[in-house]
């Protein structure tokens, strides 16, 4: 087909969709001729606020209208007529007719009139009502007609209750999410409505919609459908009639029904013209669906959805979604010709806790190929998404023991350099803490043997780490790395002069290697091809299963006591009244004595030249396996030195009407830490850390900063040496304590207009679920697409700003970065809001991620602008569109630039 045929027929579509609506053509029942007689007034009796019950066994004579009862064997109506009125209630002189002055309210079964003038035919079974003018001549008290929880509203209502035939003038109800209005509509005994000169709309003005679809007739049946015959738009009163349907079928039914799913159209630049989202609905079940739907470019590009709920109550909730997309770009044959395969797979579950307490099976699968963002991303963070995670996870516990078992399987992937590791599976059986030496009946104080404590931990895994395009392509059980390692540690814990800590402990490791290494040494008569260089280490990998099991027995002692210091103001006006200052010093020493054999036999050594000298190295020979092993040849010791600082303040405050005072936290923590190895023969220090942060403001500003400083200098390769940087360094006093290897700032704040009177202020980030009116959640029909029309128009304003500061200088060479992200969103007026978002980059100057976002409400209608000016997304979207969900997708004026035509 050429090209400029497709094009033709592209435009074709665009206008058959929007007359879509079309689904099926139904005749339609002609309005009969109903006579609207006037019903003569008898004479009033004096009776107010009374409420008459009338068992009517009358046999009813036929009416020479349509709402008179043929052929029926049927003489009277077997349900009480209950009528009453605060006003009067007044019966003819011969007690056949009943009329009812405001307030008036008849009922009969589920059937329930209400206005403020009824008249009740009780020899042939009709009532009628209407509204009365008040003083303004204003018509009040309309009719309010409702039958098994359908309601609608009226000028004037007459209806036989025996044959349950209504005649209705300019009747007003709601159906589903539109409304419907009628000059003249007729009620037939099957619950049905015909209509003449009837208005669909969305708009919830009743006495005058901003816009409706003109119906010249149309038949209702509530709950199901709407079917009308020829209708056009009519828009602020001004119709439009070249915008109409010859038919119309409206799907109103309130419980899910399949169906199909009408597409969105549009054009794009480089795609060309599209449909999207559309395909078909499957209501499967009360607690399942699917909706499978496609997406069509005229240029070849294409893709489809699958998407599957299974919600059962309070036992769990599954979700999947399979999609594959191809994208296509230029023409086959040409230079810049593209053709990208993708898929995408997402599946969470997650169990009712109340389901089964002591088994739980919960999943949250993402996985997609590595270019499935870059050509198929509808947000700017899916876009700057670099890993993905999934996680299926099995857990099971026995009630009164103290035995756990779980089963998982882990995935992750990096979609810069495209690799993924996937773990399959991981599997741990763990035993609570248990004191065995404990009495069953505990009194008094426990002896200290009664605190000595044992646990079980187990992990067997197996996992691999691969490029994704290999992942399923070749991949053998040997290239998956596996093993087994468990752990019995017994401990107890004894306090000795109030504040020291004394914990012994042995521990018993077993891990099971499915290959180790041999014997290591270095060939200098090897020849590298690739480096063109002679040398190189030899080891040999036996591949056999070995167990190796150590059992190391350790001591610690610690302390950490608390230490107060105040600082009271003597002055009683003073705004200060107290400033508080908490240190805890925390000193920690740990000692593992040399294991000899018991650690020897795994390590291995080999001898290498190092200049003019031979050097012998040690190794692991189970440094190639999964697990490490956990010691080395020789004792270990280590003290850790740490020192931690709490600062606040108390201030007098008026708000506070029960103390009269306020704390206010000045710095909620700093620390600064560090440990030094006993048994290093070198580079006995480990770096400086501190650590600090604070929030101003009653928490409106959060403050948090980090620092790492190596005490020890560097040679000029950047290698670290057994020498002080205090000993080299020429600088100042804090200069001269070692090398600044790392430090970062973060600053944030978030300012929202006043809070409502319950100190409440709404946020839009909180993920919510959407649910109907009974609390259960929307089909997959009905959330395929996020709600563009919710904008919370309850917070005039809100700013939040971030700043990032990261330094870095491992070596010599240093690494700043500085990074502003401010976002917000204003209520200009109550109708309009602007929202926005952005980052810069101060360090190289440019912005990035910026999005900007302007939304009118328009009542019933609504129009969004959507703004991405700079990065590889840059974009617009603007549309005017009707809210309602029912026809969004049909009455909208879309005009945009979808980032896919910058490729």
């Amino acid at each position: 087909m050429h090209k400029n045929s497709i094009i033709k027929l592209f435009s074709k579509l665009r206008i058959l969709v929007f007359s879509s609506i079309v689904i099926l053509v139904l005749p339609l029942t002609s309005f009969s001729q109903v006579s609207r007689d006037v019903v003569k007034t008898g004479t009033r009796l004096n009776q107010r606020t009374d409420t008459t019950t009338i068992p009517v066994n009358e046999k009813s004579t036929r009416l020479d209208d349509s709402l008179s009862t043929k052929n029926t064997n049927k003489s009277f109506i077997d349900t009480k007529v209950i009528y009453s009125a605060t006003d009067s209630i007044v019966l003819s002189r011969d007690s056949k007719m009943v009329y009812l002055y405001n307030k008036a309210k008849v009922e009969y079964g589920d059937i329930t009139l209400e206005a403020d003038y009824i008249v009740y035919d009780q020899e042939h079974n009709i009532v009628f009502a209407q509204g009365v003018e008040d003083t303004l001549g204003n018509l009040v008290g309309k009719p309010v007609f409702t039958e098994k929880g359908d309601k609608f509203d009226a000028k004037t209502i007459k209806y036989n209750f025996k044959t349950k035939k209504g005649f209705i003038e300019e009747v007003f109800t709601e159906e589903e999410d539109g409304f419907l209005h009628s000059q003249v509509t007729k009620k037939l005994e099957d619950n049905s409505f015909l209509m003449k000169n009837g208005k669909y709309t969305t708009c919830d003005d009743p006495s005058h919609p901003h816009f409706y679809l003109s119906m010249s007739k149309a038949k209702i049946i509530p709950g199901e459908k709407i079917i009308s015959s020829y209708s056009y738009l009519v828009l602020q009163d001004i119709p439009f009639k070249i915008l109409f349907i010859p038919f119309g079928y409206f799907p109103s039914q309130k419980d899910q029904t399949s169906g199909i799913l009408i597409p969105k159209y549009g054009e794009e630049s480089r795609r060309g013209f599209f449909l999207q989202d559309g395909g078909y609905y499957f209501g499967i079940s009360d607690m399942m669906d699917l909706a499978i739907t496609a997406d069509i470019f005229s240029e070849g590009s294409w893709g489809t959805d699958l998407r599957y709920r299974f919600i059962k109550r309070y036992k769990f909730n599954s979700n999947l979604s399979v999609k594959y997309n191809e994208f296509i770009k230029g023409d086959k044959g040409l230079p810049d010709y593209l053709k990208s395969k993708d898929i995408k797979i997402s599946w969470t579950h997650t169990q009712d806790p109340k389901a089964n307490p002591t088994r739980k099976f919960s999943a949250n699968v993402n996985y997609s190929t590595s270019s499935y963002e870059k050509y198929n991303s509808k947000t700017i963070e899916d876009l700057n998404t670099n890993t993905k995670s999934s996680n299926i996870s099995y857990s099971k516990s026995w009630p009164g023991r103290p035995f756990r078992l779980t089963a998982q399987l882990n995935h992750s992937q990096n979609n810069q350099t495209n690799n993924v590791n996937l773990t399959l599976p991981v599997v741990t059986f763990n035993m609570d803490r248990q004191y065995p030496f404990r009495r069953k009946n505990t009194s008094g104080e426990l002896k200290w043997y009664e605190n000595i404590e044992v646990s079980y931990k187990s992990k067997l895994e197996n996992r691999i780490t691969t490029a994704d395009s290999l992942l399923f392509n070749g991949t053998k059980f040997s290239d998956f790395e596996n093993g087994f390692q468990h752990n019995i540690p017994i401990s107890t814990n004894i306090k000795i002069l109030k504040y020291f800590n004394l914990s012994p402990q042995v521990e018993y490791t077993g891990i099971l290697y499915t290959s180790y290494l041999g014997n290591r040494y270095y060939d200098y008569n090897y020849y590298n091809e690739d480096k063109n260089t002679y040398g190189a280490l030899i080891t040999d990998t036996i591949n056999e299963l070995k167990y190796a099991q150590l059992v190391t027995p350790s001591i610690s002692l610690g302390v950490g006591p608390n230490i107060y210091g105040m600082y009271a103001f003597k002055n009683p006006n003073a705004k200060i009244v107290a400033v508080r200052h908490v240190v805890t010093p925390s000193v920690a020493i740990s000692y593992r004595p040399d294991l000899g054999n018991m650690v020897d036999q795994y390590y291995g050594k080999y001898d290498i030249l190092s200049g003019d000298e031979w050097k012998t190295i040690e190794y692991s020979k189970f440094e190639n396996g999964l697990y490490r092993f956990p010691a080395t040849p020789g004792q270990s010791g280590t003290v850790s030195l740490s020192l931690n600082n709490n600062l606040e303040m108390k201030i007098r405050s008026d708000k506070d009407t029960v103390t009269g005072m306020r704390k206010i936290k000045l710095i909620e923590g700093l620390k600064i830490g560090s440990s030094y190895n006993i048994f290093a023969d070198s580079l006995n220090w480990s770096p400086i850390s501190l650590s600090g942060r604070t929030t101003l403001f009653n928490d409106k500003v959060n403050i948090n900063a980090g620092a790492s400083i190596d005490p020890y200098a560097i040679y000029e390769n950047g290698r670290k040496y057994n020498e002080y940087y205090w000993n080299v360094s020429d600088g100042n006093f804090f200069g001269r304590i070692g090398r600044l290897t790392n430090f970062n700032l973060s600053i944030d704040f978030r300012l929202n207009s006043p809070q409502d009177s319950k100190g409440n202020i709404k946020d839009k980030d909180q993920e919510t679920e959407l649910l109907d009116e009974f609390g259960n959640p929307l089909p997959i029909a009905q959330i395929q697409q996020p709600i563009v029309g919710y904008v919370d128009f309850d917070i005039p304003w809100n700013l939040s700003v971030g700043y990032n500061y990261n330094y870095s200088k491992p070596a010599f060479e240093k690494n700043i970065t500085q990074t502003l992200q401010l976002s917000g969103d204003f209520s200009l007026t109550k109708k309009w809001k602007l929202s926005f978002r952005t980052n810069y980059d101060i360090t190289n100057r440019e912005l990035s991620s910026t999005s900007i976002n302007i939304h009118r409400d328009l009542h019933c209608w609504e129009m969004t602008f959507s703004w991405i000016p700079v990065g590889r997304m840059q974009s617009y979207n603007f549309q005017i569109n009707v809210k309602a969900s029912t026809l969004r997708d049909f009455l909208k004026l879309p005009k945009k630039r979808t980032w896919q035509e910058n490729l």
